[in-house]
């Protein structure tokens, strides 16, 4: 298994790293690559991976893709601003669009935790996100 870390932190499905794993089944250093279904579509049409050759081996669960969270110690009344922003945001208007398809997204949604239960698992399993919570100190507990 090899790692693709791109931008480590500001999300885990970084298109840059998916695109790197996919450039590496391309040239032979990989069987495989994981990726979301939308990227496998976009890199497909862009020539990253060529059309018709690749194909999904496996779908995980369901899960949100995109959130933002927050450590303790913000002020509550930034954080609420910054939902408010979001929740306020339209797809409709054209210059705020090119943000959203960016992200795939159509609209901003409360948060959830409900449908992170396989992410656990796989934490759980290969504990890979331990030394990355320790680098936070108590901050996280």
């Amino acid at each position: 298994m090899r790692r693709f870390d791109v931008l480590v932190g500001k999300h885990g499905d970084h298109i840059g790293g998916e695109r790197d794993a996919a450039k590496s089944v391309v040239a032979g250093e990989a069987d495989a690559a994981c990726m979301i279904d939308v990227n496998h579509l976009v890199f497909s049409r862009d020539g990253t991976l060529p059309a018709g050759k690749t194909r999904i081996l496996a779908h995980t669960a369901n899960y949100d893709h995109c959130n933002f969270t927050v450590l303790d110690g913000p002020r509550r009344e930034a954080v609420n601003r910054f939902r408010d922003l979001l929740f306020s945001m339209s797809y409709e208007d054209p210059e705020l669009r090119p943000f959203f398809d960016l992200e795939g997204l159509k609209e901003w949604k409360p948060g959830r935790v409900d449908q992170y239960a396989l992410l656990e698992r796989a934490i759980d399993r290969f504990g890979t996100i331990d030394s990355f919570l320790a680098s936070f100190g108590n901050r996280c507990a």
